[in-house]
């Protein structure tokens, strides 16, 4: 072999072998950034606590604290000292699954080029309906989930803020909170 040969076909591995790097810095950069959303997140109205953890390729969150997790007498007798439940789902069978645990956001994808998650769905167990979903972080310890109807015009926003544990003392019902 000729030593020009030589030298081009060790340049070449040494380019590819550069290509491979870049490409792999390139990808666990985007997976860093990707990830800026896992965690535990305090909901605006400070009553529940949203663990978000990828999920294969994309991302959702499960309620792992409650503020009130047993209702009160505010709530009525027949719910009095009970756990807190789904109990608006339009699904009767699964009104007495307790919320905390409740996996209500999913299918979020990360978008590098608008540096937001996209195509998810968040339900509201408030009222028992699932809406698409986007988040954006606009600091490292400040979320901004979007919930729409259709378009994203027809949506609002809510802010939650990363928290770390321990989680505070939980009220067991709106009464013991006061």
């Amino acid at each position: 072999m000729n030593t020009r040969a030589f030298w081009l076909r060790r340049w070449l591995w040494l380019v590819a072998g550069l290509g491979l790097a870049c490409a792999t810095l390139a990808q666990t950069s985007a997976d860093s950034a990707a990830d800026g959303i896992v965690g535990d997140w305090l909901v605006q109205s400070r009553d529940a606590i949203i663990r978000i953890e990828r999920q294969g390729d994309t991302y959702g969150g499960t309620i792992v604290w409650q503020l009130h997790d047993t209702y009160g007498p505010e709530d009525g007798p027949e719910l009095n000292g009970k756990t807190v439940t789904d109990r608006h789902n339009p699904d009767p069978s699964l009104r007495s699954r307790p919320l905390t645990g409740l996996h209500l956001l999913w299918g979020l994808r990360y978008d590098a080029s608008e540096h937001a998650w996209v195509d998810g769905h968040v339900y509201n167990s408030d009222n028992g309906k699932d809406y698409h979903c986007q988040v954006h972080l606009p600091s490292a310890d400040r979320l901004v989930l979007h919930g729409y109807i259709g378009i994203t015009l027809l949506g609002g926003n809510t802010t939650w803020t990363r928290t770390r544990e321990p989680f505070p003392a939980v009220a067991r019902s709106a009464a013991d909170a006061h």
